[in-house]
């Protein structure tokens, strides 16, 4: 995996890290609660409901500069039943998947095209995307890291996409670039700089990218266009 600006490495065989509350992800009774009444055969169909009941029980708001972006804890989240982005619909899920006894790790990107403007001098802020990757079994009984984009709209269990986390790749797709996998966002400190604001967002954001190898933030096949 390419090291260039990966703030926080994973660390993909240290499962048990990922059981562990952060600042942001504490499992509290409350979280504990909740999650005990979501069914599931097995932990796949398990993370589907989770993520389908947050989209039935809690609103996700379309604010950008909402001020409680990257300050909540995920009890905070489900008591106000308000996500304000993707950075609260990670937190949240993974709270609720832990207290299943799911390994779960949040993972931070950029936006590519955001980075391109970046270039250009463009002050835009911060453009990224919270995603998460859960430790599960699949259909042949192996276990492995499967992303999760768990801000994405689920009213039906259909709605959920699951896929085989590449481990070596930061390219998540081709709109965003992984610089950072955590156990909880609030681990990542730069430079005094802690992910608290959405100020801070941005700053910790830029200097991630600023570190990338950039030929490194496109897939094989975009590479060669």
């Amino acid at each position: 995996m390419e090291k260039e600006g990966l703030l926080i490495e994973p660390e993909f065989n240290n499962i048990s890290k990922y059981l562990e509350s952060g600042e942001r992800t504490k499992v509290t009774d409350k979280i504990k609660e909740i999650s005990n009444r979501i069914n599931g055969q097995n932990d796949g169909m398990l993370i589907r409901n989770i993520l389908v009941w947050m989209n039935r029980n809690t609103l996700r708001l379309q604010n950008s500069k909402d001020n409680r972006k990257f300050k909540r804890t995920a009890d905070e989240i489900l008591e106000s039943k308000e996500r304000t982005g993707c950075c609260d619909s990670s937190t949240l899920f993974t709270a609720l998947a832990r207290s299943r006894n799911i390994p779960t790790m949040q993972i931070i990107t950029l936006n590519k095209e955001w980075g391109k403007r970046i270039d250009r001098g463009e002050n835009i802020g911060t453009l990224g995307h919270y995603f998460v990757a859960c430790y599960l079994r699949d259909n042949a009984g192996k276990y492995d890291w499967t992303l999760i984009d768990s801000d994405r709209r689920a009213q039906d269990i259909q709605d959920v996409r699951l896929r085989k986390l590449d481990k070596e790749n930061r390219n998540i797709d081709e709109n965003y670039y992984s610089f950072a996998y955590v156990r909880d966002y609030s681990d990542i400190v730069y430079n005094g700089i802690k992910i608290d604001s959405i100020e801070n967002m941005a700053k910790i954001q830029v200097a991630a990218y600023r570190q990338c190898n950039i030929k490194d933030l496109f897939f094989e096949d975009e590479k060669e266009r």
